[in-house]
């Protein structure tokens, strides 16, 4: 005979003298709360500077950073900051609140880098075209008749950590999400690649420093459940990524949906650029 379970996602339901939660002994009959299990996220670009689709390069930048998407690093602790009062004869202190800081506009994404330097290049025309090394100056505002200004070469990047349950978006998977405004590469990771040491060969994953504004909350939430939904796990979205539940009936799928442009093109372009 199967004993009932209470289903409830209120937490209200652990209230009561018939919670043992209290005790250290979890309910392993109802499940009112399961454990949170990490290694489940995506990155998604929301914009990109408008001039990546004239290069030869960049324009498949967004297709090869999120399917090539390593890890995440960055996420930094919310602190309620406090200060000091003095009462009393003797001067003992009591903390009131005094602000809230976050501290993180800074983080990292690594990618697996490739033969060629695939990933390190497309991050490099990034970053040089904001400013070439050897002048100093602005590339990209001539050489793609656009204006320069940080709207015009910065980002908008979406985090998002699910359950293991990444394809079941009908539910509600999005653990936590973040968004990053004003987001600009800083660093190009040739140190990593290219220095020597004999009898080490590796094949490292680079790392890539950003700056940029995040912002968190229930707004997030909702938008990454969407973008999820409709870009990330669609099939018809913009993100191609292979899920079983999103491959033909043949069993077969494409790993990254290139349309007409195979990846050798990227890091063996005709156009000398």
């Amino acid at each position: 005979m199967a004993i009932e379970k209470t289903i409830d996602n209120d937490l209200s339901v652990i209230a009561g003298t018939n919670n043992s939660i209290f005790t250290g002994v979890d309910d392993e009959v109802n499940k009112y709360l399961d454990p949170f299990v990490n290694g489940y996220a995506f990155i998604y670009w929301v914009e990109l500077p408008s001039w990546f689709e004239k290069d030869a390069d960049l324009k498949y930048f967004k297709q090869l950073s999120q399917v090539n998407f390593r890890s995440f690093q960055g996420i930094t602790d919310i602190t309620l900051n406090t200060g000091t009062l003095q009462t009393g004869f003797a001067g003992h202190e009591m903390n009131v609140v005094t602000g809230i800081s976050r501290e993180n506009t800074e983080f990292q994404i690594g990618h697996k880098e490739y033969s060629g330097g695939v990933m390190s290049r497309l991050y490099n025309k990034w970053i040089t075209y904001i400013r070439d090394p050897r002048t100093g100056t602005a590339i990209y505002p001539k050489k793609f008749n656009v204006d320069y200004g940080a709207r015009n070469h910065s980002g908008q990047l979406l985090y998002i950590v699910t359950r293991p349950d990444v394809t079941n978006t009908d539910k509600n998977i999005v653990e936590y999400s973040s968004f990053w405004s004003n987001v600009i590469p800083t660093t190009v990771p040739n140190s990593t690649l290219y220095n020597f040491e004999l009898g080490n060969q590796d094949s490292p994953t680079i790392e890539i420093t950003f700056k940029g504004f995040p912002e968190i909350g229930p707004a997030v939430n909702e938008y990454a459940k969407t973008i999820l939904r409709d870009k990330i796990m669609s099939s018809s979205g913009d993100s191609y990524l292979p899920f079983v539940d999103t491959l033909d009936s043949t069993g077969t799928g494409s790993q990254v949906a290139w349309g007409e442009t195979a990846l050798k093109d990227i890091y063996n372009s005709s156009s000398g650029e």
